[in-house]
């Protein structure tokens, strides 16, 4: 709890002289009776005993009440936000048949490619707070998965979500690139960035790598081309008659050449990750090329609590006065 005019609790060391003032000096008085007696030598009663303690306390509760809901306290709920850095990054993502090729290995799993690659996007994402990324994913066709977006907690869903063939089992780079720059041209940001992962060869698709390239040249966007695994025989999965999973190697159309002019025609760098560490280490070097500036902002929301305190104040004054005009009553002795 915060006070907006703490100040004002200055006023609670007058709280004495509140008191003082309240207090009656007791006189001693004497009544007619059959014979002169002290009202000092008689017995109080429980009420009279009560009168002074409750009232006192009643006029300090109030006034206490009173200076707090002056000094207005506040309960905060605190907010934090990144800023957007105004960069926009689309990751192009194959996910044809070929990455179900079972040569990375996660903890000494083996698992295949596309698995390793969402992974590996996630922890990337996670180190890029305050970019726009979207999500284009790959394979015979090249459609969008997800726009380009902060809700990065979103975004990992959707990675999360890939399966290879979803896309057909080609590989269509060119359209690829061509959609991916569809989703970012129009943007008005200071980097617009596109990072295109595969690990075959363009065969599918109306529009080339190279046409692709030249557009992204043309539009000032900068492609980094990430090629998976090599041009070696990779181990896929094959279930036997018995249910039984072996491995067997099958041949690979990996085109590093392709990738690296994509790269050089729009002033990007192309990588080849052939294991997990691999993959990591390359899309560490791509987060330092792409660096950012982030800026935090904190935003503090405030609720007022005076008036309840100035209503617990108001209760404590009526029943200051209350009991004072009844319970605690004095009738004045009469002056004769």
């Amino acid at each position: 709890m915060r006070f907006e005019l703490p100040l004002a609790l200055i006023l609670l060391a007058f709280t004495p002289l509140i008191l003082g003032w309240g207090r009656r000096k007791t006189f001693e008085r004497k009544l007619h009776f059959s014979s002169w007696v002290p009202l000092t030598e008689l017995i109080p009663s429980t009420r009279m005993t009560l009168r002074q303690p409750v009232l006192q306390t009643l006029r300090a509760l109030s006034y206490i009440l009173f200076v707090i809901a002056l000094a207005r306290p506040q309960t905060g709920t605190s907010f934090s936000e990144v800023a957007t850095t105004g960069r926009d990054i689309i990751l192009s993502l194959d996910v044809s048949a070929s990455m179900q090729a079972m040569d990375f290995f996660i903890n000494d799993d083996r698992v295949d490619r596309l698995t390793a690659l969402k992974k590996v996007v996630k922890e990337f994402i996670d180190k890029r707070p305050g970019d726009r990324i979207g999500l284009v994913v790959f394979g015979e066709e090249a459609f969008t998965q997800c726009p380009l977006t902060v809700d990065h907690d979103v975004l990992k869903q959707f990675v999360d979500a890939l399966e290879t063939g979803m896309a057909g089992n080609g590989t269509a780079i060119g359209n690829a690139l061509a959609v991916s720059l569809k989703r970012i041209r129009d943007l008005d940001s200071e980097s617009k960035v596109i990072v295109l992962v595969t690990d075959g060869k363009n065969n599918s698709g109306s529009v080339t790598p190279g046409e692709a390239a030249l557009a992204a040249k043309e539009l000032k966007i900068v492609v980094h081309t990430i090629g998976i695994g090599s041009s070696e025989p990779a181990p896929f999965p094959v279930r036997g008659p018995f249910g039984i999973t072996t491995y067997r190697n099958q041949p690979m159309e990996y085109d590093g050449e392709t990738l690296e002019n994509i790269a050089k025609v729009t002033g990007g760098h192309s990588f080849n990750a052939k294991d997990l560490e691999g993959l990591k280490s390359v899309y560490e070097q791509i987060d330092q090329l792409e660096e950012r500036e982030e800026e935090a902002f904190q935003f503090i929301e405030y609720e007022e609590h005076f008036a309840t305190f100035l209503i617990l104040g108001i209760v404590a004054l009526f029943g200051l006065i209350f009991l004072s005009s009844t319970v605690f009553l004095i009738i004045p002795e009469e002056s004769t």
